[in-house]
């Protein structure tokens, strides 16, 4: 079956996480932007790059307190002292480093944003939706004490939506990137959590940035069937500087030799691969790249040059889309498909104050 694959090469200003409305709002934009690349009258899966939440966590609790800060230190510097009796029971609840304190702390405001917010355009555009990553302990929901967080543990985590808005999956980073991951007390996720997702276009499964550069990791998910690999990835480094490891290629060069598109080549069931970027700053930590999407041409010594099928320009918020071949639900899984969702009314209330509610 066809299918329409779109990575969104997001550039998103700090305005754009003030509150829950301004983060749907920039969010739903890009995804109108989205919507207008592709036929409509084919399935999609919409794709949004890593980073994409990691100011929720801080900026829509902090935003008019802030002022002028250009790094993310003097955002957390200058807003604790004025939220401090909270930061304070945080810090005496988790007993962890301070940043993590932090993120252990907004968790649950930061999910309910980003989850809502993905959900909602998820059900609006009947897409499936890759949400790019979030930063957070796991999150449990359960009858008896509602939502809460399960350890003090703060991992990158995408979540996976279908076009109902539920979330199939979510994916943690498995090998962390210097020096902003281990800087902030981030927590490496477990090789087990790697596992598929089978839907009605075919088995998808997701590896968050570096993880796709690990040969290992691309084996397990080939192993399993997976057809089309979702790797949300951001890159700190300007693209057109040699590469830290082989200083005769640029960091542009290295993500095409040494990330997906080589790496998917030759594979038993892999055949296409998405890599959207974030670009731009978001305070002192910047973001540079261009988002790709390719293909397996089938051979292993293929040039990965040519499996590129659609590619962002270098540091420009972008959509790019390419139309696949996926086997649909009748694949490596053998089930027939779910019924279909019954069309979407408007997009769902959420909880807390400050955050969009009904349209």
């Amino acid at each position: 079956m066809k299918v329409n694959v779109v990575a969104v090469q997001a550039k998103p200003r700090m305005a754009d996480y003030a509150s829950g409305e301004t983060f749907y709002a920039k969010m739903a934009e890009l995804m109108a932007r989205a919507m207008r690349e592709v036929d409509r009258s084919l399935p999609t899966i919409v794709a949004y790059p890593e980073g994409i939440g990691l100011p929720l966590a801080f900026v829509p609790q902090t935003y008019h307190q802030i002022g002028d800060a250009t790094k993310i230190a003097q955002v957390f510097l200058r807003a604790v002292p004025k939220n401090l009796p909270r930061f304070t029971r945080a810090w005496l609840r988790f007993r962890t480093g301070f940043f993590r304190t932090v993120f252990l702390e907004t968790a649950l405001e930061a999910e309910d944003i980003y989850v809502s917010t993905f959900s909602t355009l998820a059900r609006e555009h009947g897409v499936y939706v890759c949400a790019g990553c979030i930063y957070l302990p796991h999150i449990e929901e359960e009858a008896v004490r509602g939502r809460h967080l399960r350890g003090r543990a703060v991992y990158n985590q995408s979540y996976f939506f279908s076009p109902g808005g539920v979330c199939l999956r979510r994916t943690p980073k498995v090998n962390l990137a210097p020096p902003t991951e281990p800087r902030f007390g981030f927590s490496p996720g477990n090789r087990a959590d790697i596992m598929p997702i089978d839907t009605k276009l075919g088995r998808l499964a997701t590896l968050v940035c570096y993880d796709a550069f690990h040969r290992s990791l691309i084996e397990r998910v080939d192993a399993m069937g997976v057809e089309l690999l979702l790797n949300p990835s951001h890159n700190e480094r300007r693209w057109d500087v040699a590469a830290g490891f082989d200083r005769s290629i640029t960091v542009g060069e290295a993500w095409v030799r040494h990330g997906l598109p080589a790496m998917i080549q030759g594979r038993e069931h892999l055949k296409y691969g998405v890599s959207p970027m974030l670009v731009g700053p978001v305070f002192d930590v910047r973001s540079h790249g261009q988002s790709r999407i390719c293909r397996n041409l089938g051979r292993v010594d293929a040039d990965p040059h040519a499996a590129i099928l659609a590619e962002a320009p270098m540091d420009e918020e972008a959509v790019i889309a390419a139309t696949v071949e996926m086997t649909g639900p009748f694949g490596m899984n053998g089930r027939a498909p779910a019924p279909a969702p019954e069309p979407f009314e408007g997009r769902r209330s959420v909880v807390l104050e400050g955050q969009h509610g009904d349209a």
